[in-house]
């Protein structure tokens, strides 16, 4: 990926990869700075921050095939793929926003997330979204990849997002998201074997279990 950027030519960095750059590095801004989700105008604005921040630097490889080298076809598959993650906030706010997530709560989405990481159609997804197989238009690839990248990260996306809204401050927040951020790069790698995909769901479980024993449940949960 590196050697393809380096070798795209000087237009297409100024026209492309500098400007999502800029936008990545932006969003990240952003989602720092927004404290609360309570309100649909808070979460658009930090779903839409999130869409960019944490799922652009997951799609740079697809992007690059269906570029070819043009700025425009790299805008095009950009926006086709972060609309479809725009859309998935819906669904997010009503389940984000619609329950009191106690650590007994918080718990189940993780192990959740970690079952779903152990099954064979997550991995299939995974090698699908990671790809560089490219045939048609950049929309409707941009559309197709979005589509497959919601469908394999949206239960440790969930996960994620509600144990950020936990924590305090914004460091510790913001420190967790940068670290997902990296596990899902790293996970459409090609290279990223099977086997290291259920290590990583493994680990979820047995994480969010040792957390609940230490925590505790935090109550009751019920929805508000």
């Amino acid at each position: 990926m590196v050697a393809a950027l380096l070798i795209a030519g000087p237009a297409f960095m100024a026209r492309a990869v500098a400007p999502v750059a800029g936008a990545v590095v932006g969003a990240w801004v952003v989602m720092a700075l927004v404290a609360n989700h309570s309100t649909v105008t808070s979460f658009s604005v930090m779903w839409v921050a999130m869409s960019i921040a944490m799922m652009v630097p997951t799609t740079l490889r697809p992007m690059m095939r269906a570029a070819d080298g043009s700025a425009r076809r790299a805008w095009t598959f950009l926006v086709a793929f972060v609309s479809v993650w725009l859309a998935a906030g819906v669904p997010a706010f009503l389940i984000m926003n619609g329950i009191t997530w106690t650590p007994f709560w918080i718990t189940l989405a993780w192990i959740a997330a970690g079952l779903y990481q152990l099954t064979p159609g997550m991995h299939r997804l995974v090698r699908s979204c990671g790809s560089v197989r490219f045939a048609g238009d950049p929309l409707t690839y941009g559309l197709r990849q979005g589509l497959r990248c919601v469908a394999s990260c949206a239960p440790v996306m969930l996960a994620v997002m509600v144990t950020a809204m936990s924590l305090p401050g914004f460091v510790l927040p913001l420190a967790l998201l940068v670290g997902f951020t990296i596990l899902l790069c790293w996970e459409k790698e090609p290279s990223t074997s099977r086997q290291a995909l259920m290590g990583v769901g493994m680990g979820m479980i047995v994480l969010a279990v040792l957390g609940v024993i230490v925590l505790g449940g935090g109550g009751a949960a019920h929805l508000h």
